[in-house]
């Protein structure tokens, strides 16, 4: 079984060594840095920042943090990030902050296990929800993002709760995690913000073991509801030229320029040529926790939404066209692991 810290080089595949706050692959001579306690194996960095810039802003949020609470330190994130509209920032600050109650029912969704500690891997971490959930259940977690600046927030999250857990900074697309090293992965909101959804999935398989299982969740493009990630109406229907002059006159800006907006049927598409087998997709699974942490209209809108969910035909209905879905699949046994590229 994999232990933490035991990375290999995301460019050649071979073993890292630990070297004065770094890891040194000794096949390619690459040297990735610990920025914030939290090692950096990224060889590009996302599509919003520089990796200089990415890596100055998580800096100013590590030191922020260390005399700020976690939800003190998310609100500072929105204040220091001009792409994010005031009321967009607001609703997504609160959405990070009820992450672990989420987190708890994407746990729910996998198995029993058969006694042993099952690896768990939240790909796409982010702030943490999933990773605090497991490590508050004992559970052995692994957080792995290509934002440094959320993984200084989920290391916040863990620390202010009294937690650890692995937390690593690097491109799904180009892991430094061994092959085949979990036996359950989390992917949380996670393929709308990849630019290739099919190198994603086969790379998320490569780090799965066969017949490990996989929970996933996604927005609908084709919701008739307001698309999560925008809070706009009927975008995943619009051509991407028109789209982006909707945006940018309701927004002020494009907020969904890097989005690679999914649906429950394509998504599921993506995870069979990956070698997976889905075996259930549905509406988003929204548990009672999660409905009683919430007031207002929010919580009478949560409730009323589990009130569909319980009817088949309605339930059926939410699949195609609600804004939420997860897709819970495993790892063929015996299928060798998938390649990156």
């Amino acid at each position: 079984m994999r232990q933490p810290g035991d990375y290999v080089c995301p460019q050649c595949r071979l073993p890292v060594v630990p070297e004065d706050e770094s890891y040194v692959c000794k096949g390619c001579d690459m040297r990735f840095p610990v920025l914030c306690g939290i090692p950096d194996f990224r060889l590009s960095s996302d599509r919003y920042l520089t990796i200089a810039e990415e890596r100055a802003k998580a800096t100013r949020l590590h030191v922020y943090a260390q005399t700020h609470s976690f939800a003190e330190t998310v609100a500072e994130y929105y204040r220091i990030t001009d792409d994010v509209p005031p009321p967009m920032a607001t609703r997504f600050a609160d959405y990070v902050l009820a992450g672990e109650a989420r987190g708890r029912s994407m746990l729910d969704s996998f198995p029993p296990a058969d006694g042993n500690r099952p690896a768990v891997l939240d790909v796409g971490c982010g702030a943490g929800g999933v990773v605090v959930a497991a490590a508050r259940a004992g559970q052995s977690v692994s957080g792995i993002d290509i934002a440094l600046r959320w993984l200084v927030i989920a290391q916040k999250h863990l620390s202010e709760e009294g937690l650890s857990a692995e937390l690593v900074c690097a491109d799904i697309a180009n892991p430094p995690l061994p092959d085949a090293a979990f036996e359950r992965i989390v992917a949380a909101d996670l393929f709308e913000h990849l630019p290739d959804t099919g190198a994603g999935a086969r790379a998320i398989s490569s780090l799965l073991a066969p017949g490990g299982c996989l929970h996933v969740t996604g927005a609908n493009r084709f919701t008739l509801a307001p698309y999560p990630p925008a809070g706009l109406w009927g975008v995943g229907f619009l051509p991407a030229a028109i789209r982006r002059r909707y945006v940018v006159w309701r927004r002020g800006l494009d907020t969904l320029r890097f989005q690679n907006m999914q649906s429950p049927a394509g998504l599921g598409r993506a995870l069979t040529k990956a070698g997976f087998e889905c075996t259930r997709i549905a509406p988003m699974t929204v548990s009672v926790d999660r409905v009683r942490a919430s007031e207002g209209a929010k919580r009478i809108a949560l409730t009323l939404y589990r009130l569909l969910c319980s009817n088949a035909l309605t339930r059926k209905a939410l699949l195609h066209i609600g804004p939420v879905f997860e897709i819970t699949a495993r790892r063929t046994p015996g299928m060798p692991s998938s390649k990156r590229t």
